[in-house]
């Protein structure tokens, strides 16, 4: 690829407390209440972002089929014994519930967790690891997809586990998945045309995760580096797919709308810049790039039509929606539960 690929978004993981509920025998067998206590309590570190995500996941899964093996949803106790978790991105936030679907809902964020860090930290400088990237982004999808609806029936939760912010993320992690569709696209010498429609996937996906972050209860919920990536990347998504689509317009010289094509895209990306504040730096890189590509493109189209064609160049609101295509999808609760814990995860 002619230009490095941009950074990813990764979920940090919820933290939880010692629960209440393992001073107390009764509720699981005898045989299995030691497992169930201590793969908790490796569950519940001060900082688990210190530990590999890899390492993570092996340890919240065995956790997961302990406590799903003792007992069966649903499981109310005692409202004095309760699990409490924290919200993963306002962490000074807590929940606690008597509900042992909560407990799994809870687990399942942070399998969705440690997915998305085991996407995000792949090089996709290579084939290997782009394909590693957007199979364990669509395993965080599908993680998150499952959280608003194990949590659907709960009374109350923190923000992060509402059905808002599980769709949201749900859109996040496919983008980021589609995105690696994207690159492996260009990696693989796919037609303009093709190329073009992965793109605008992958700016739908981004739009509907950005529109969902910019309205209640997820407003000003997310650090304004989170949203201002997103935004962005919507914006960069779209500039690629009128890029790409105007490549092929220029191969079949239909330079008029080649033109207008070329500048929707950059005035996405410089509209977008002014607003985008806290994105990382390598993605303004990115999008400062893409820009340069465009207007040497569009210089050349306009040249080339005042000397040769003499099209007329269409309004931006007369042009078609550019056509997309989407390559992934969100797992299944069973292939996430079943997930590989090493690295280079194959995709689904």
């Amino acid at each position: 690829m002619s230009r490095p690929p941009p950074p990813m978004l990764s979920v940090p993981e919820k933290k939880t407390a010692a629960a209440e509920l393992f001073r107390d025998r009764r509720f699981f067998s005898a045989t299995a209440f030691s497992d169930i206590r201590d793969a908790r309590a490796a569950v519940a570190v001060p900082n688990p972002q210190a530990q590999p995500p890899a390492s993570r996941r092996a340890l919240i899964l065995r956790y997961h089929r302990l406590l799903f093996s003792a007992r069966d949803d649903p499981c109310a106790f005692d409202e004095t014994l309760s699990f409490t978790w924290h919200d993963a991105f306002r962490p000074h936030l807590k929940h606690a519930a008597a509900s042992l679907r909560f407990e799994k809902a809870a687990l399942v964020f942070n399998v969705g967790a440690a997915a998305s860090r085991i996407a995000a930290a792949h090089s996709r400088a290579t084939e290997d690891g782009v394909r590693a990237a957007c199979g364990e982004f669509q395993r965080a999808a599908g993680a998150f997809r499952a959280v608003g609806e194990m949590m659907e029936e709960e009374a109350a939760t923190t923000v992060d586990m509402s059905s808002q912010a599980s769709a949201m993320l749900e859109r996040l992690m496919l983008a980021q998945a589609q995105e690696c569709c994207f690159e492996r696209a260009l990696a693989g010498g796919k037609s303009p045309a093709v190329c073009s429609k992965v793109a605008r996937q992958a700016a739908l996906y981004y739009e509907e995760a950005y529109a969902a972050l910019a309205a209640p209860p997820l407003q000003n919920h997310f650090e304004r580096s989170w949203v201002s990536q997103v935004q962005l990347k919507a914006a960069l998504f779209n500039a690629e797919a009128c890029y790409r689509h105007a490549i092929d317009l220029h191969e079949k010289t239909e330079i008029g709308e080649e033109i207008a094509r070329l500048q929707v895209g950059i005035n996405a990306i410089v509209d977008t810049k002014r607003t985008a504040r806290g994105a990382p730096g390598p993605l303004y890189d990115y999008a400062s790039r893409l820009e340069q590509d465009m207007n040497k493109s569009l210089e050349t189209a306009k040249e080339e039509n005042y000397r040769v064609y003499l099209f007329r160049i269409p309004t931006a609101t007369s042009l078609a929606p550019l056509p997309a295509a989407s390559l992934v999808r969100s797992a299944s609760l069973s292939e996430i539960l079943e997930a590989k814990t090493e690295n280079g995860t194959q995709s689904p």
